[in-house]
C-alpha cells in the first residue's frame, strides 16, 4: 500500500491499525508509519482510500470517513 500523503510504501500491516470505521464494512482507519497521517483504507482491496483530518466529521461520526464508506460498498 502508498501512502497518499508522502509516497512511503509497505505492506498494509506495516500502517498502525487505529479501528473499523463500522463492523459491516471493509474501511478502516490506519495510520502512516512514516508522516503519522491518518488514512482511511480498504482492507479488501489492500489500498488507502484517502487522507482523514481530524475533525472531518461531527462528534459521534466515523472520523470522517464515510464519505469513502459509499464508494466501498
Amino acid at each position: 500500500m502508498k501512502c497518499p500523503e508522502c509516497s512511503y510504501e509497505a505492506p498494509v500491516p506495516e500502517f498502525r491499525y487505529l479501528y473499523n470505521v463500522r463492523i459491516d464494512a471493509p474501511l478502516t482507519l490506519r495510520q502512516c508509519p512514516q508522516c503519522q497521517t491518518w488514512l482511511s483504507v480498504d482492507e479488501l482491496a489492500g489500498e488507502a482510500t484517502g487522507k482523514v483530518d481530524a475533525g472531518d466529521a461531527p462528534w459521534g461520526k466515523s472520523a470522517g470517513i464515510e464519505r469513502d464508506l459509499e464508494e466501498a460498498v
